[in-house]
């Protein structure tokens, strides 16, 4: 679809919201704010201003760009990188609770502590442990429905969209009573690790299946019927179609269905205790902690750290996964 150019009202509407924003930020910053965070909110307000008079140099113009998705781009990187300053300026304070939102102290000390925290590696391990189990196990049987989502037309298909998006949107807290409490009643089940990874299965599942499904809906199926039709066997279609063109996306979507697992904190509380807990439930411990914020904030930064490479590694394949799945 060719995008349509802008009107001139709407790029001068734009070009006017911009103008109001900046103006009343920089007032904001001037008169309310101190340094050091001040400089940063009057540059803030100086690039909305830029964009205000740009909106209404290329008002005119026959280019196809909107003033409304500049500023919605602006938007999103402030509210986007605004928190995560303020982690940065927590996990550098010198363990005390910043003042700034510009970091005044870049001493290190919630990573510092971070390392010499062994309970909070052991959480770390079992989190990811038992994340990586779940989404083994969840694999083979989310690949084989979302296959059958994607291939057939299976009357019941809608009844199992509806359910895995159900389960995925669901409040986390509500289904993990319900599941902790009968892994909890079975007596063989002790170790901390197994309890973890049974629970986060009812995470993993729907969530492999709901990636799955937008890798498979873009294979392609008729590459694949022709190779069969001229006499290549299963191995061959496996190995030359489906592999290089369906394998990355695949090994994308487990990648995703671990950070998610590994980041609940509802289903792993409800199966662990103080001995043994997960990182999400450890880090909510100590974020009440007096000073506790800088080892809260500076595992939170190098939890993001993966999932940053793989957003960087694979915009494009984790954009479909997760946008496109059930079209």
């Amino acid at each position: 679809m060719t995008p349509t150019i802008p009107s001139v009202r709407s790029r001068l509407s734009g070009a006017l919201v911009a103008f109001v924003l900046g103006f009343g930020l920089a007032n904001l910053a001037i008169f309310t704010i101190p340094p050091p965070d001040q400089v940063l909110w009057v540059v803030v307000a100086g690039v909305l201003m830029l964009t205000s008079a740009w909106g209404v140099l290329v008002a005119d113009s026959p280019r196809r760009v909107s003033v409304w998705a500049v500023l919605g781009a602006e938007a999103f990187l402030v509210f986007t990188l605004v928190p995560l300053l303020w982690l940065v300026s927590l996990a550098t304070g010198g363990g005390s609770t910043p003042t700034t939102l510009w970091p005044e102290a870049w001493s290190g000390s919630g990573f510092g502590e971070l390392g010499d925290d062994d309970a909070l590696r052991e959480a770390a391990v079992l989190s990811a442990s038992a994340a990586g189990l779940a989404t083994l196990v969840a694999a083979l049987p989310a690949l084989g429905l979302a296959l059958l989502l994607a291939r057939s037309r299976w009357r019941p298909r809608r009844f199992v969209q509806v359910v895995a998006i159900t389960a995925v949107l669901l409040p986390t807290v509500a289904l993990a009573i319900g599941a902790g409490d009968l892994v909890l009643r079975v007596g063989a089940v002790d170790s901390p690790l197994a309890r973890v990874t049974i629970v986060q299965l009812a995470i993993a599942v729907p969530f492999a299946t709901w990636v799955f499904t937008a890798a498979l809906r873009a294979a392609p199926w008729s590459l694949v019927d022709a190779a069969r039709v001229d006499g290549a066997s299963g191995r061959d279609v496996l190995v030359r179609v489906l592999l290089p063109t369906v394998g990355p996306a695949l090994l994308v979507g487990l990648a995703l269905t671990v950070v998610v697992t590994a980041q609940d904190l509802a289903f792993a509380t409800s199966v662990t205790g103080p001995q043994a807990t997960t990182l999400p439930a450890m880090l909510l411990d100590r974020a009440g902690d007096p000073g506790g914020g800088a080892v809260v904030a500076a595992a939170g930064l190098c939890w993001g750290v993966p999932v940053a490479l793989l957003a960087l590694v694979a915009p494009r394949t984790i954009t479909r996964l997760l946008g496109g799945s059930y079209r």
